[in-house]
């Protein structure tokens, strides 16, 4: 699925508080920070990677606990199931609830154009729990629940 140019993306997830929504492939697109790629390059594989060095990552919409859509809590900037309470952290590592993994994802193709293409086609699995490349703790209240962390 194409979703414009990086910069369209980047302005998407400014305008979005933090979080853009795609409903025609079923996905958020959100910042992932320059600084934790050494952690990210450990744990995630080179499909992966590619959006994260460009400073995005595409989740899909699908909570891994029971397949809920997940929704993004703009107060704590992390997404927050309210079927069951799971929490992820804005990359989609999973940070409470009864979720087994973090969010799955979606590999981000980037054109000599500048155009960006989200392949809905495959889904890489979340990662385990205990994954935290970016270190990023709730920045606010929480939408659902009270978090353990």
């Amino acid at each position: 699925i194409s979703v414009g140019k990086i910069a369209d993306v980047n302005d998407a997830i400014t305008n979005g508080g933090g979080f853009a929504y795609y409903p025609e492939g079923r996905m958020w697109i959100t910042n992932y920070p320059s600084s934790s790629l050494e952690k990210a390059r450990a744990v995630y594989s080179p499909p992966e990677l590619a959006g994260m060095e460009a400073g995005v990552i595409a989740l899909y919409q699908k909570c891994v606990h029971l397949g809920c859509r997940v929704p993004s809590c703009p107060t704590s900037q992390w997404f927050e199931c309210g079927c069951h309470g799971s929490q992820y952290n804005r990359v989609g590592e999973k940070k409470g609830g009864p979720a087994p993994r973090g969010m799955d994802h979606f590999p981000l193709e980037f054109a000599p154009s500048g155009d960006v293409t989200v392949n809905t086609g495959i889904i890489a699995q979340g990662r385990p729990i205990g994954t935290n490349t970016t270190g990023q703790e709730a920045e606010g209240p929480h939408c659902v629940g009270a978090s353990e962390h």
